[in-house]
């Protein structure tokens, strides 16, 4: 039971990954950043994040969670729906 659990979470993994581009969400949220004249440090900052951890994101080097997204685009003033059009 546990095996196919995993299996599972891997398989819902890769096509969450397929369906949403990491390195694409990076880009729209470089692109943000940078509109509101905000260095990564800044940044990060202010969304309560490691600027080691935002340039990461925008390379998409790194992940966010469901839950972080939801936190970046409340702090941002932004809908979620924003990074998946």
């Amino acid at each position: 039971m546990l095996r196919s659990d995993c299996s599972f979470q891997v398989q819902k993994k890769d096509v969450l990954n397929k369906m949403f581009d990491m390195k694409e969400f990076g880009r729209l949220l470089q692109k943000i950043r940078k509109k509101r004249k905000m260095s990564q440090i800044e940044f990060a900052q202010f969304l309560g994040y490691t600027a080691s951890y935002i340039s990461r994101v925008e390379r998409g080097k790194a992940n966010l969670s469901m839950q972080a997204i939801e936190k970046v685009t409340k702090k941002l003033n932004i809908k979620v729906r924003f990074f998946f059009e």
